[in-house]
C-alpha cells in the first residue's frame, strides 16, 4: 500500500497532461514521503464508454482513488491528500484551461485486518 487507481475519458487520452498523469501521481505519493515506495500501486484505465455532465462528448474527466493502509494519524493522511489533490491538480490545470475537464480525487483507508500482502520488493529495492 498504497495503491492508486487513475481512470481518464478517453476523448482526452492524447492530451500530454493525461500521458503523463501516472507518473505525477507516483512523484506526488513519493513526495508525500509516508508511503513506502516498494508499496506504490498505479493503475491506469481509459475509459472509453462514459457519460460526463450534460453528455457533452467535448467533457472530459479523470478520476484518482487512493487506498492506503492504516496506521497514520488523521493529520498526517489530510496532508498527503492535501499535497497530492495540489500536484495532481495543478498537473491538470492547462488541460482544464483549453478543454472541459472533471478531476476528483479520494483517499480511502483500508484495515489492516482485511489487508494481505505477500511483496518482496522491499527486499530489492534495498538490493539496488
Amino acid at each position: 500500500m498504497p495503491h492508486a487507481w487513475i481512470e481518464y475519458s478517453g476523448n482526452i487520452a492524447d492530451q500530454t497532461e493525461v500521458e503523463t498523469f501516472g507518473r505525477c501521481v507516483h512523484a506526488a505519493m513519493t513526495e508525500a514521503g509516508i508511503f513506502p515506495i516498494a508499496g506504490i500501486r498505479i493503475r491506469i484505465t481509459r475509459i472509453d464508454d462514459c457519460l460526463v455532465g450534460d453528455m457533452n462528448p467535448d467533457n472530459g474527466f479523470v478520476h484518482l482513488s487512493l487506498r492506503i493502509g492504516e496506521g497514520r494519524d488523521a493529520q498526517t493522511k489530510q496532508e498527503a491528500a492535501d499535497l497530492i489533490f495540489d500536484r495532481t491538480s495543478s498537473h491538470l490545470k492547462p488541460l482544464a484551461d483549453r478543454a472541459r475537464l472533471a478531476y476528483a480525487m479520494e483517499m480511502q483507508e483500508i484495515p489492516s485486518a482485511y489487508s494481505y500482502k505477500m511483496n518482496n520488493l522491499h527486499k530489492h529495492l534495498k538490493a539496488s
